[in-house]
């Protein structure tokens, strides 16, 4: 039940308070990155000296630390750049997908049995929603906040539900216990 309630406040404060909620999401993620940074290169250190997974683990942990620095010191920036790569990956998935649809033979899709025609639909769907995100970033970031938030609030009441439902039942003996 208390997850289902912090889902709950995290939801309402994404739907209340987006561009806060944004910013305090962002510094989380940001000290994530630093933290695994470091494990990373305290890790590299354990390893054999000259060896080649020492200085890969090395080099990630230092671009981690790296990317977890610009997340903290600008947040605006790295919730661009996350809305511009999400549209990137939505346009070249759009596109991959419209030409499979076309290109395919009937019924022979990545899918399985997929509707050939779905798939080209699916495509131009996930194709205008890239572009959008790319030529309205702002609405894009707020949109996700609001999709986020939404997503946390029911999480949140079915958590709470379902913690009610499994305390009661706890309460509550069993019929043979009873005898």
């Amino acid at each position: 039940m208390a997850v289902g309630i912090m889902a709950l406040v995290f939801g309402l404060a994404f739907l209340l308070v987006p561009g806060f909620t944004l910013v305090l999401f962002l510094y989380a993620f940001g000290l994530l990155l630093i933290i695994s940074g470091i494990m990373l290169i305290a890790y590299s250190r354990q390893k054999e000296a000259g060896g080649r997974w020492r200085t890969l683990n090395l080099a990630e942990g230092a671009i981690v630390v790296i990317l977890g620095l610009i997340a903290l010191l600008a947040p605006g920036i790295t919730a661009l750049w996350a809305i511009y790569l999400f549209g990137a990956f939505a346009v070249i998935t759009g596109i991959l997908q419209i030409a499979e649809g076309i290109a395919a033979p009937k019924g022979q899709t990545a899918f399985g049995t997929s509707n050939r025609g779905l798939l080209v639909i699916s495509g131009i769907w996930s194709l205008v929603i890239g572009v959008l995100l790319a030529v309205f970033p702002g609405a894009g970031i707020l949109a996700l906040l609001w999709l986020i938030g939404t997503f946390l609030i029911v999480v949140g009441i079915l958590n709470i539900a379902s913690g009610i439902k499994v305390h009661g039942e706890v309460k509550r003996p069993a019929a043979s216990e009873e005898r």
